[in-house]
């Protein structure tokens, strides 16, 4: 009798494999109890059963079987061969055609070309599939009430926290902090990640020999966490305070992601390297300028569509810094600032909570056949249209002027040099309006006047 030897466990946590050898040493000895002729072993080490995973040594075992190599499959329990019930169908069906036996180190031996066997391997399947699903069950009521109670999940360690959350990691923190500041002053997701690979931020996900990662998306996807504002969230729901620190305060938070999923916001848009690239607008066709090749010490601005201007940029750009610090620095300069009568952040976060209680609440009335389906729907569709209502109020108290650091320093064109461009461009948009007039053939002399600078404030 030719025996293979299926090893399997669905997590190695230390990855020393010591798991599968305990298998390994109690399914040999029972080969060679039996006298069976060793073909191989298959391994699938840290490798879940459930879903849709695939697993290479499962399915190289089923191939040794349906090409005759195999007359015992040898297992631990037949949940470890088998966890789903398209698998025990397979290794049934096949094992039929093939006249394969079955045996269990903590069980008996299945003949499956007999009636007898295939029913015992039927029932050990059943019982096997209803431990797993109560096991499944248990395990995602426990995730709800660790949830509910704020804990940390599982899993890998979050960037910007330590693995069990339970404090920050202040460097990893800080570039998340500065991140959410920088977004809500106008600078882009692609210049954040440029700068965090720069300073070599790596990914909690990533090893520490590997090479920085960041791009927009995925500074995108981590500012768009609630787990920064020390928000627990299960399957993508928010249910309430975590019990971890928070990086950065709700209302910072709701402001940025109200930003960052704004349908408007244009994502597609590239990122300009100069001042006024995508910001300031042609003369003749309204369309933004883009800047051209560099010549020399100095780059060009152009017409995107049509080419009707084409200007030197280094001394445009130094006109319009001149006339943005200017207009920063006259002593109206804080009228620019919107007082916003902020509302008491403290309550709206009790009103949202009470409201996400609310829900949950009503989930267990209907189940409990307290409410109707109708019922069910339009008290949900009224809480949540209340509880984004709320949310919307947090992030409005969390919403950063684009202008405030600048109006407030005391020297007004040394903070505009420590700026990057991204953020001097969202001020330049906030402040005017910029179109670079067309100028007669053969001129060489600049005319600040072909620059046509309005205030919009």
């Amino acid at each position: 009798m030719r025996a293979g030897v299926y090893l399997r466990i669905s997590r190695d946590q230390l990855g020393d494999e010591l798991g599968v050898d305990r298998q390994r040493q109690d399914a040999d000895r029972l080969v060679t109890a039996r006298g069976w002729q060793l073909v191989d072993h298959y391994v699938d080490n840290d490798i879940s059963a459930a879903g849709k995973v695939r697993r290479p040594r499962f399915e190289a075992l089923m191939q040794d079987v349906e090409g005759g190599r195999l007359d015992v499959v040898v297992g631990w329990t037949l949940d470890r061969i088998c966890r789903t019930a398209r698998d025990r169908l397979r290794l049934l069906e096949l094992g039929r055609e093939r006249g394969l036996v079955i045996s269990l180190v903590r069980g008996s031996d299945m003949d499956l070309s007999t009636p007898a066997g295939r029913l015992a391997a039927d029932i050990l399947g059943a019982a096997a599939q209803h431990e797993i699903d109560v096991k499944g069950d248990r395990q995602r009521r426990a995730a709800e009430q660790a949830a509910a109670l704020g804990k940390a999940p599982s899993g890998p360690r979050a960037f910007g926290f330590t693995l069990d959350r339970s404090a920050l990691v202040p460097v990893e923190a800080a570039a998340i902090r500065d991140a959410y500041r920088a977004v809500l002053a106008g600078a882009t997701l692609a210049g954040i990640a440029r700068q965090w690979n720069g300073s070599g931020l790596r990914s909690s996900r990533h090893a520490a020999t590997e090479p920085p990662r960041w791009s927009a998306e995925t500074v995108k996807v981590l500012l768009l966490k609630a787990r920064n504002a020390g928000l627990r969230e299960h399957r993508d729901q928010e249910v309430g305070p975590a019990r971890w620190p928070a990086i950065v305060p709700e209302e910072t938070y709701r402001a940025a992601a109200a930003l960052l999923t704004d349908p408007n916001r244009r994502q597609s848009t590239p990122v300009g390297r100069y001042l006024l690239s995508g910001v300031a607008r042609c003369g003749v066709c309204n369309q933004p300028v883009q800047a051209g090749s560099r010549r020399g010490t100095y780059h060009s601005y152009r017409c995107r569509s049509l080419g009707h201007v084409a200007r030197r940029g280094d001394v445009v750009d130094d006109l319009v810094s001149k006339v943005v610090i200017a207009r920063l620095s006259r002593p109206d300069a804080r009228d620019l600032l919107v007082d916003h009568q902020l509302p008491d952040v403290e309550v709206l976060r009790e009103k949202a909570q009470a409201l996400r209680t609310r829900l949950d609440a009503l989930a267990t009335e209907f189940a409990e056949g307290e409410l109707t389906a109708s019922q069910l729907r339009i008290a949900t569709e009224r809480l949540r249209t209340n509880l984004a209502a709320a949310e919307r109020e947090i992030a409005d108290a969390g919403r950063v002027d684009v202008l405030g650091d600048l109006v407030s320093a005391g020297d007004v064109a040394e903070a505009w040099a420590a700026i990057d461009t991204d953020r001097q461009r969202a001020v330049v948009g906030a402040l005017m309006s910029v179109t670079l007039m067309p100028v007669g053939r053969g001129s060489r002399r600049f005319d600040p006047a072909s620059v046509r600078i309005e205030p919009l404030t």
